[in-house]
């Protein structure tokens, strides 16, 4: 029998979703509170990207801590009929005392704070809070766990998540600088499917979001 040139690799296929909608994202907000809960434009959100992840019949569905988080979830279990499973690891970036506030006000009322962030806002993290790097190595190890677990192994799963979770994913897929972190856009609601194997990740796609019906 030949060699093969490009042996068959197992892939792990995941599905990140973006939790839905929230009062904090309409405003404009730097927040991490885990207690925030998704409006109904959150809720019709949630539910299109459950119609989207249906047609793609996840084996396992994952989801994060944060109350907003399982809220989107909901319709995917409902629709799939598959209990979600909380994972650890996966908590948004700790905006530390930046908590509720927009970078205007930061700007305006804690002008040191706000330059000083500014000068590298990768390596510089909020009072009290963590940096985008901290943010994206935390999660690079989170995803070398669940990608180089064996019960997930070849498995195609979803993730509700945040969007600091996902743009870091994308930086640890692609063994990109962190530096990139920001140019990533993950709206409310959208999906992005990341394939792993043991050699290598790729991206099928970022920040879709499914139509609204």
């Amino acid at each position: 029998m030949a060699e093969e040139l490009h042996p068959l690799e197992e892939v792990t296929t995941i599905y990140f979703v973006r939790h839905g909608h929230t009062m904090a994202t309409e405003m404009g907000l730097l927040y991490s509170d885990p207690s925030l809960e998704i409006t109904e434009k959150g809720k019709l959100q949630a539910q299109a990207a459950a119609r989207y992840i249906a047609a793609h019949r996840p084996e396992l569905l994952l989801r994060g801590k944060a109350v907003r988080v399982a809220q989107s979830a909901q319709p995917i279990e409902e629709i799939l009929d598959l209990k979600a499973e909380t994972i650890e690891g996966f908590e948004e970036w700790n905006v530390g005392n930046w908590e509720g506030r927009t970078y205007l006000d930061i700007k305006k009322n804690d002008p040191d704070q706000y330059h000083q962030w500014c000068a590298d806002p990768i390596e510089n993290a909020p009072p009290e809070g963590e940096s985008i790097a901290q943010l994206a190595g935390r999660i690079g190890e989170a995803m070398q766990a669940v990608s180089g677990n064996t019960r997930y192994a070849g498995k195609k799963i979803c993730m509700v998540t945040h969007s600091g979770i996902i743009r870091s994913a994308l930086v640890h897929a692609l063994e990109m600088p962190v530096r990139n972190f920001w140019r990533f856009s993950v709206p409310t609601g959208s999906i992005t499917r990341i394939d792993f194997s043991k050699n290598f990740a790729t991206v099928q796609f970022a920040s879709v979001r499914p139509e609204l019906t």
